[in-house]
């Protein structure tokens, strides 16, 4: 998703620059299987579970892997 913190991030790179590379870049990614409401719910279940009482200052990202393996393809200047 192309923001304001993502514009702020690629200095001389107009939000609409970034915006065309985002969108040229995924339509050049398999995005992979969708996620589905409940796995998102599992994830919540487990975080307020005691199973992890010792989890803590972490960002769980229930995306399918999708941002280890899919990289934007930004302008290059």
């Amino acid at each position: 998703m192309a923001t304001r913190l993502a514009e702020e991030a690629s200095p001389g790179v107009s939000l609409e620059e970034l915006k065309r590379a985002m969108a040229a870049s995924m339509e050049q990614v398999d995005a992979g299987p969708l996620i589905d409401p409940e796995d998102v719910a599992r994830a919540a279940v487990f975080l307020a579970s005691d199973e992890a009482r010792y989890v803590n200052g972490h960002n769980l990202v229930v995306d399918c892997g999708f941002t280890v393996g899919k990289l934007f393809k930004m302008p290059q200047n």
